[in-house]
């Protein structure tokens, strides 16, 4: 006897038992993805916190999300028009704006103790490294690239700190551009986020070799943090 589903008739059931068997899955497992699918999306488009968490249910469940799924979800979150609204109001894509920022970012590679730190802004389809100390390649050039691959990205559909020792051993970032071309071995990246929610961009500090970043770093980045969204949102610091 097929499962039954809430709302479905007979042959909608036996449909669904039939696209279950071509993708070679049971009817259970079938509904299993199709609910987290839509489930990941409707956060990522809400922008909620938890969205990589719960991605990373999915897929210990052996409910792996599709790619094409998973980039749909991410997109909706970048293109997300209050997100863009709250980037474009910021002014940090003036460049006269952005210098203020680069004494912060050289406190931060002091403090830290990198060679490399930026603000960086993700916009529809484009990384920008709007105040950045050592950057390499062609980047340090064009301060921008593109954001297919970039670790800011990450950041921005997260919403949450992505503190990695060794990019280069996760599975999920081995294959971005800067990783691959070894810019970015070690990375540390919080969330610029203003008082409604929306993640215009991040503070990064990254290495060109494996590092351990600990308590002590990840607080300090996170008052330099604060200081940025208060410059340029108007947030009090606490």
């Amino acid at each position: 006897m097929l499962p039954m589903v809430p709302g479905f008739d007979e042959w909608m059931n036996l449909a669904l038992a039939e696209e279950a068997a071509r993708a070679g899955e049971s009817v259970e497992t079938y509904i299993g993805r199709a609910v987290a699918s839509r489930m990941v999306v409707g956060r990522a488009r809400r922008g909620d916190t938890d969205t990589q968490e719960l991605l990373a249910r999915v897929r210990s469940s052996n409910l792996d999300v599709p790619g094409p799924v998973v980039s749909s979800a991410a997109d909706a979150v970048i293109s997300n028009p209050d997100r863009l609204r709250a980037l474009y109001d910021s002014g940090l894509l003036n460049t006269e704006r952005a210098q203020s920022l680069d004494r912060i970012v050289a406190m931060v590679v002091a403090a830290v103790g990198v060679p490399s730190a930026a603000v960086t802004l993700v916009d529809r389809d484009t990384q920008y490294m709007c105040s950045a100390i050592g950057l390499a390649g062609a980047v340090a050039i064009a301060r921008k690239g593109p954001l297919d691959g970039s670790l800011g990205r990450e950041v921005v559909v997260s919403g949450r700190p992505l503190i990695i020792e060794d990019a280069r051993q996760e599975p999920l970032l081995g294959d971005h551009l800067a990783v691959r071309e070894g810019y970015v071995v070690a990375y540390a990246g919080f969330p610029l986020t203003d008082g409604q929610g929306q993640t215009i961009g991040a503070l990064a500090a990254w290495d060109t070799r494996s590092r351990r970043w600990t308590s002590g770093h990840t607080q300090v980045m996170g008052d330099f943090v604060m200081m940025i969204r208060a410059r340029i949102f108007g947030i009090a610091l606490t």
